[in-house]
C-alpha cells in the first residue's frame, strides 16, 4: 500500500471550507483549525486523517457527510493505530460507494422525470408514487378491516360498532365483548 501524506493544513482547509468565510477570515479560520488539530488526541488525529483520505475521493457534494461517517466510524474503534484506521475508513468508504451506485444504477434519477398523471397533469414520478403506495396502503388496510368486521359474530358487531362511535357500553355488553375476546379472539389473528 502506498503511503499517502496527509497534511494536518489539509483536514483544516477542508473544515474551513464549510465556514461562511472568505479572504483574509478564511486564512484565520484554517490557522485556528489547525491549532485545534495539534492539540487533538492522537487518536483523533489518525480518525481525521483517514476520513480525510477517503472523503477526498468522493464527489464533492457528498465529501463534508462522508468525512463526518469515516470519521466518526473510526474514533468509535477508538484506535490509535493508523493502519487499522485506514481500513476501518476504508471499508466504510467501500460500503459507501456500493450504496450510492446501487441507489445510482437503479433509480437513475428516474424518479425525478416528469411524467402525466390521468388527468394530464405534469407531475414528477416520485411524487405520483408516493401517492399510488399511499392510496395502496389504504386499500389494504380497508380490505383488511372488512375481512376482520366480517370474521365477528353478529351478536358482537353492534357491541365494537358502538364502541367504535364512542358509545359508553352497558355491563352486560362489556361482560359478552369480553367473553368473546377471551374465548375467540384469537381467531381474529388467524387467517
Amino acid at each position: 500500500m502506498a503511503k499517502i501524506k496527509v497534511e494536518y493544513r489539509d483536514i483544516a482547509k477542508m473544515l474551513a471550507k464549510s465556514l461562511p468565510v472568505e479572504g483574509s477570515e478564511f486564512k484565520d479560520a484554517v490557522e485556528n483549525n489547525l491549532k485545534a488539530l495539534k492539540k487533538m488526541s492522537q487518536e483523533s488525529k489518525v480518525a481525521l486523517k483517514s476520513a480525510y483520505i477517503f472523503s477526498s475521493k468522493a464527489p464533492k457534494q457528498d465529501r463534508e457527510d462522508l468525512f463526518q461517517e469515516l470519521a466518526i466510524a473510526i474514533l468509535e474503534a477508538k484506535t490509535k493505530d493508523e493502519p487499522l484506521a485506514y481500513s476501518i475508513a476504508r471499508c466504510d468508504w467501500r460500503n459507501w460507494w456500493q450504496k450510492r451506485m446501487t441507489r445510482a444504477n437503479y433509480l437513475g434519477g428516474s424518479l425525478n422525470k416528469t411524467v402525466s398523471d390521468g388527468e394530464g397533469n405534469e407531475v414528477e414520478l416520485g411524487e405520483l408514487l408516493v401517492g399510488e403506495v399511499e392510496f395502496e396502503a389504504k386499500i389494504c388496510d380497508k380490505l383488511e378491516a372488512s375481512r376482520l368486521w366480517n370474521k365477528l359474530p353478529e351478536i358482537i358487531k353492534p357491541i365494537i360498532q358502538n364502541r367504535l362511535l364512542g358509545i359508553a357500553l352497558v355491563p352486560v355488553q362489556r361482560q359478552q365483548l369480553s367473553r368473546y375476546l377471551r374465548k375467540d379472539g384469537y381467531k381474529l389473528l388467524i387467517a
